[in-house]
C-alpha cells in the first residue's frame, strides 16, 4: 500500500494494475474541527472512514513502504502514529509544542518532527519511536525534508525566513541559509536530489536550494502568498499553492519558470500531484500553529487536471474542517475498480465501450492470460451515431484514469507517462 503525504490533510492515490491484481487510492484528510483523519475513496470521492487523532491533526506523512501513517498534532502537540493498512493508532509519541510536520527519510530509519512553538526539530527512531535528539533551529520550523541519501535535511524556518541544514548523523545543524522569504513553508527535495525547493508566502516567493552548495540559486516568483508544494512523479512539474491568489501555479523544474496557473482555487493550501492531476486541500478558518493566520470560508479537496489546467472536481469537507492537507496512499484490490459492473463489447478495433459506459478503463483478459489479462481501451466518440477512435494499451506499469471524452492526443500524452504500451489506434 501507498501513500503520499501534504500538509493537514492527507490523500492516498493510485490507479495501478501489477501482476493482475489492481490499485485504488484513497485521501486522508485531517480535520482539525473534528479531531479526526477522514479517509475518502478516490474513486468515488466518498468518506469511507474515520480515524482519531490528536488535538488540531495538521499534516499527515507516510512511512516509505506506505505501512504507517504519522499525524502532527499542533494542538496536543504530539504525534499520532497509525497502521494504516488497518486504520488502528498504535501510538501517540509526544512532541514539542505545536508539533507541526513529521518527515520520514528514505529509508524508514528516522522521523523529524518540526515543532514551530519552541524553535526545535525532534529527530525519533522509526521503528522505537524513541527520541534521539532535540535540536534548535531557527524561528518557527515548519517542515523538513531529508537528502537522497537521508545523510542530512533541510528545515523551513519560517519566523526568521532562513532554512536550517542539519547533519543526520552528528545530530546538529551544521549550516543556516538565509534569505528565503518569511514564512518559509512548504519543501520538497527534486528527484534528482540536486535542488531543494521552499516556499516563501510571507515575501510572495519560493526559492531553490542547490543541495551541493547549500546556496539559493533561483528565486521563483508565483501568485500571492506562495504555501505548499508538491512534485508531479516524473519531477517536470512543480506545484505552489497561491493561497492568497486562489491558484496552483505550475513550475517548470528544468528552467525554473512559472509555465501556467489553475485559477478558481479558493485558499488552496497543502497539496500532492499524482497521475496528471493535483489534489489540494483548502482552508477553512485558520487554527493555532499557522503562521499567516489565513482563513478561508470553503474547506475542502479541489481536483485539478494539470494538462487542462482546470478545476476538475471539488469536495466540501464542512466548515468544520479548519485546515487540511494530503497524501497519497494505495491499497491492493482483487480486481480493477468498476471491473464488474463494466460491459464488454467486440469492435473490430478490439474492444469498444460506448460513452454510455461511463467513466474509467476497460479491462481485457482474453489477450494475456498468463499476466491477469492487462489491457485498456478507450473510446472518443467523434459524431453521434458512433464514429469514434480508439487507444488500445497494454499495461506495463499503471495508468491514470482517463476521461473517455478526450482526445486521442490526450491518450498518448497520457499512456507515455505511465508506461503504458500502444499497440494499436484507429482513428
Amino acid at each position: 500500500m501507498q501513500r503520499l503525504t501534504f500538509g493537514a490533510t492527507a490523500i492516498l492515490l493510485t490507479t495501478l494494475l501489477m501482476s493482475g491484481s489492481a490499485w485504488a487510492f484513497e485521501v486522508w484528510v485531517t480535520n482539525q474541527g473534528l479531531n479526526k483523519v477522514q479517509v475518502i475513496d478516490g474513486d468515488s470521492l466518498e468518506v469511507i472512514g474515520e480515524i482519531a487523532a490528536g488535538t488540531k491533526p495538521h499534516n499527515v506523512t507516510f512511512s516509505r513502504d506506505f505501512q504507517r501513517a504519522y499525524v502532527a498534532n499542533v494542538g496536543s502537540n504530539n504525534v499520532t502514529v497509525i497502521d494504516a493498512t488497518t486504520r488502528q493508532v498504535v501510538k501517540t509519541v509526544p512532541a514539542g509544542k505545536t508539533a507541526h510536520h513529521v518527515a520520514v527519510s528514505p529509508d524508514d530509519r528516522w522521523l523529524l518532527v518540526s515543532n514551530p512553538g519552541e524553535q526545535t526539530v525532534m529527530l525519533f527512531d522509526a521503528t522505537s519511536l524513541d527520541l534521539l535528539r532535540t535540536i534548535p533551529v531557527g524561528k518557527a520550523p515548519a517542515m523538513a525534508v531529508f537528502t537522497s541519501d537521508g545523510k542530512r535535511a533541510y528545515v523551513s524556518n519560517g519566523g526568521d525566513a532562513t532554512v536550517s541544514v542539519i547533519d543526520v548523523t552528528k545530530r546538529a545543524v551544521v549550516k543556516t541559509i538565509p534569505g528565503v522569504g518569511r514564512g518559509a513553508m512548504g519543501m520538497v527535495l527534486t528527484p534528482d536530489g540536486n535542488a531543494v525547493v521552499v516556499t516563501g508566502g510571507g515575501d510572495n516567493k519560493t526559492s531553490v536550494i542547490d543541495t551541493a552548495t547549500d546556496g539559493v540559486v533561483a528565486e521563483l516568483l508565483t501568485g500571492k502568498d506562495p504555501h505548499g508544494a508538491a512534485l508531479t512523479e516524473d519531477g517536470r512539474l512543480i506545484l505552489i499553492a497561491d493561497r492568497q491568489s486562489d491558484a496552483v501555479s505550475l513550475v517548470d523544474s528544468g528552467t525554473w519558470k512559472v509555465v501556467g496557473t489553475v485559477p478558481d482555487v479558493e485558499r488552496p493550501d497543502i497539496l500532492e500531484a499524482f497521475g496528471g492531476r493535483g489534489f489540494i486541500t483548502t482552508r477553512g478558518q485558520a487554527v493555532t500553529g499557522d503562521p499567516h493566520a489565513l482563513s478561508g470560508t470553503n474547506p475542502a479537496l479541489v481536483v485539478i487536471d494539470l494538462q487542462r489546467r482546470q478545476v476538475h472536481a471539488t469536495v466540501p469537507l464542512g466548515s468544520e474542517d479548519e485546515r487540511r492537507g494530503g497524501r497519497i496512499r494505495r491499497r491492493r484490490l482483487g480486481a480493477p475498480p468498476g471491473a464488474a459492473r463494466e460491459p464488454r463489447r467486440r469492435a473490430a478495433a478490439g474492444i469498444r465501450r460506448s460513452v454510455a459506459d461511463g467513466y474509467g478503463p476497460l479491462w481485457d483478459r482474453r489477450n494475456d492470460p498468463g499476466r491477469g489479462g492487462a489491457m485498456i481501451v478507450r473510446q472518443v466518440l467523434r459524431t453521434e451515431t458512433g464514429c469514434a477512435s480508439y487507444l488500445i494499451g497494454s499495461w506495463v506499469k499503471s495508468a491514470a484514469a482517463i476521461d473517455p471524452n478526450l482526445e486521442v492526443e490526450r491518450y498518448l500524452d497520457e499512456a507515455k507517462a505511465n508506461d503504458v504500451a500502444i499497440s494499436h489506434i484507429r482513428r
